[in-house]
């Protein structure tokens, strides 16, 4: 296997968070070939001409050909496609390459494999940006953010651990855990905010009074991820669509009992409700504010805790 900067690296779909990677992959002094495939042609013309990549190939085996390391950077419906097809395309061509994904769901996606793989390692990064497309990708984009990789059993020991070094060299902290704790732990920390902002935003599109025209802060830090891929998040309701449910249906409970709340005129009740909700969201200021806050910095009083810049 090359060394972690020389390897032959394959982009299979060039968006915003595989062209980030490659991206991430060049500031590092990467010395190996970065290329990538896609079903057309103008967003990998686009990876070209920025910089993101150093070729690219329309044909998907005459690309895959040769590389020592191929990352799916498709929607999750095209992430499963393509593992459904790989292991008879790489049989074909008699080579082993690592494989890694990079989307938000894990169960799915690794069951679409049609046949074990050992050096298929399903990761997911924790980050991304309601910008979409490889004209949004930056360099800087996984720093202090989490990668999750969610090997098993069988997964080759070599391609784990190389996946890891690469996710680490990007600035990276690699967190292991099983596909299924992945996927019940995104639907509640990532896909169902992604549906609450979506709901949000149609109640307030469906208002004849237009509240949109009038938002500020909390309204613009709520409903930013609406603005997220479309394509995407059809693909991870749909295959993660069990855990979501669950996540949504917890979300429900507390708005209910909010409305419980507000309805009987428990102000009491109501402040130590927001209090709770305040300091646990102020516990995790490191974690989703990273770089926002200097070490001790508090958050104005004033001001909406969440300034976060993931789509993920």
């Amino acid at each position: 296997m090359a060394s972690i900067n020389t390897a032959k690296v394959v982009f299979l779909g060039l968006g915003l968070i595989s062209g980030s990677l490659a991206l991430a992959l060049k500031r590092g002094g990467w010395v190996g070939r970065i290329t990538a495939w896609g079903p057309r042609a103008p967003s990998l013309e686009r990876g070209l001409a920025l910089g993101v990549i150093d070729d690219y190939d329309l044909d998907l085996s005459r690309a895959i050909a040769g590389a020592d390391v191929l990352v799916i950077g498709a929607p999750p419906i095209s992430t499963g496609e393509l593992l459904a097809d790989l292991p008879r395309r790489l049989r074909a061509l008699n080579e082993a390459p690592i494989v890694t994904d990079v989307a938000s769901m894990k169960g799915w996606v690794i069951d679409q494999m049609a046949e074990s793989y050992s050096r298929f390692v399903p990761g997911h990064p924790i980050a991304g940006s309601e910008n979409s497309g490889v004209m949004a990708a930056r360099a800087d984009l996984f720093e202090g953010r989490e990668a999750i990789l969610t090997p098993d059993a069988g997964t080759d020991p070599q391609a784990l651990k190389w996946v890891t070094a690469m996710w680490e060299s990007v600035g990276s902290r690699v967190t292991l855990m099983s596909a299924s704790d992945h996927d019940a732990a995104l639907a509640a920390s990532s896909h169902s905010p992604h549906m609450l902002a979506y709901a949000l935003t149609m109640a307030l599109a469906d208002d004849t009074l237009n509240p949109m025209r009038h938002g500020g802060g909390a309204l613009r830090d709520m409903t930013r991820i609406a603005a997220s891929d479309p394509v995407m998040w059809r693909d991870v309701a749909l295959t993660n669509k069990e855990s979501l449910i669950d996540a949504m249906t917890a979300v429900e409970e507390q708005l209910s009992l909010l409305k419980e709340l507000i309805s009987s005129g428990e102000g009491e009740q109501l402040e130590r409700y927001f209090s709770i909700c305040r300091s646990v969201r102020r516990d995790h200021d490191s974690v989703l504010n990273p770089f926002d806050l200097s070490a001790g910095a508090q958050l104005p009083e004033s001001e909406g805790a969440d300034k976060g810049r993931d789509a993920s």
